[in-house]
C-alpha cells in the first residue's frame, strides 16, 4: 500500500502543465523503477501502451490533476478535461524517451544510469563539493564522490584510491541518490520509497539529521515511506533535537468498512504518540 501511496502521488504531481506528454513519462517511469530490465525495450510506443493498459480503470482525482484511463471499445485516458486514445501514442507527437526522474527515488536498487542522472543534475548547479561532504559525512573514510568512465565511485581514504560505488553496498548508493535528488529537485519535491531500506538502523539518525538539514536549506518537500519502527522512531528523535515542526506523519490502515483510511499527524501529535509508546504502523 505504501509504495502503490507514493506511486501515486509521483503520478499526481509529475504531469508539467497538464500535457499529455508528461503523463506517459511518469506512468512509464513507474514501470521503470519497477522493473530497469524494461530499458531495453527498444518499440517505446509500444511499451508505453504496455504500461498504461496495466492501469485501466485507474482514477485519480486531486486538487493538481483529473486523471482516468478506461477502455470503452478504445483505449480513452482522460486528463483534466482532454481525452486522448492510442492513437495520440506516436513518437512524432510525444517524447518516448524514458528518462529517470530526480523526483522520485524507489525501493530497488540504484542503478549507475540513474545515478549518473542525479549527479549531472548536481554538476549543474555547481554542486559537487557539498556532496562530497555530506557523503564524507555519513562515512568519513570517504573523501569524495565523482563519476568516472560512467562508473560510481568514491576515493576511500584508507585505500587512497577511487573504489566502485557497488562495494560499498545498497545503502550508500540510495543515500548518495537521496542527497542528489535534494539538491535537483531545489524549490520542488522529493518522494523516497522505503527509505530505510539498505541503511542500517545504527545509520537512521544521521540519515534523518541530513535529510531535514538539506530539505530545509534547498526548500525541498520530502515523502518518505517506511514500515520500520525504528526508522519512525528515529525520524521524531531527529526532529525534536532539530526543533524542526514541520513534519506530518502519515498512517495508513483500513477502517471498519475495509476501505483504505488514513490519520494525519502534525509534530506535536506525532510527537507525543511516540512519547506514549503508541503503534503508529497502521491499524
Amino acid at each position: 500500500g505504501k509504495t502503490a501511496f507514493m506511486e501515486a502521488l509521483f503520478l499526481n504531481i509529475a504531469i508539467n502543465d497538464k500535457q499529455f506528454e508528461s503523463f506517459t513519462q511518469a506512468l512509464t517511469s513507474i514501470e521503470v523503477h519497477r522493473d530497469y530490465s524494461i530499458l531495453n525495450l527498444d518499440e517505446s510506443e509500444r511499451f508505453i501502451l504496455s504500461c498504461i493498459r496495466k492501469y485501466l480503470n485507474l482514477s485519480l482525482s486531486s486538487n493538481i490533476n483529473k486523471i482516468s484511463i478506461a477502455y470503452n471499445n478504445k483505449l480513452e485516458i482522460k486528463l483534466n478535461e482532454k481525452i486522448y486514445t492510442n492513437e495520440d501514442l506516436t513518437p512524432y507527437l510525444i517524447d518516448t524517451d524514458i528518462t529517470y526522474s530526480s523526483g522520485f527515488i524507489s525501493a530497488s536498487c540504484m542503478k549507475n544510469g540513474q545515478l549518473r542522472s542525479l549527479y549531472d543534475s548536481v554538476k549543474e548547479l555547481r554542486k559537487r563539493d557539498e556532496i562530497d561532504n555530506f557523503v564524507n559525512t555519513f562515512d568519513d573514510n570517504i573523501e569524495g564522490y565523482d563519476i568516472i568512465v560512467d562508473t560510481p565511485k568514491c576515493y576511500s581514504k584508507s585505500q587512497e584510491a577511487f573504489i566502485d560505488l557497488s562495494e560499498y553496498g545498497h545503502g550508500l548508493a540510495r543515500y548518495i541518490a537521496f542527497v542528489c535528488g535534494m539538491f535537483a529537485q531545489q524549490g520542488k519535491y522529493i518522494l523516497i520509497d522505503e527509505i530505510e531500506n539498505g541503511i542500517h538502523y545504527t545509520n537512521l539518525d544521521k540519515l534523518w539529521e541530513i535529510i531535514l538539514t538539506i530539505s530545509e536549506k534547498q526548500n525541498v518537500q520530502v515523502f518518505a515511506t517506511t514500515h520500520s519502527k525504528e526508522c519512525i522512531e528515529s525520524y521524531a528523535r531527529v526532529a525534536k533535537r532539530l526543533e524542526d515542526e514541520e513534519i506530518t506523519f502519515v498512517e495508513l490502515g483500513r477502517n471498519k468498512k475495509d476501505e483504505l483510511d488514513s490519520v494525519v499527524m502534525d509534530s506535536e501529535m506525532f510527537q507525543r504518540f511516540i512519547a506514549l509508546g503508541n503503534e503508529v504502523r497502521g491499524w
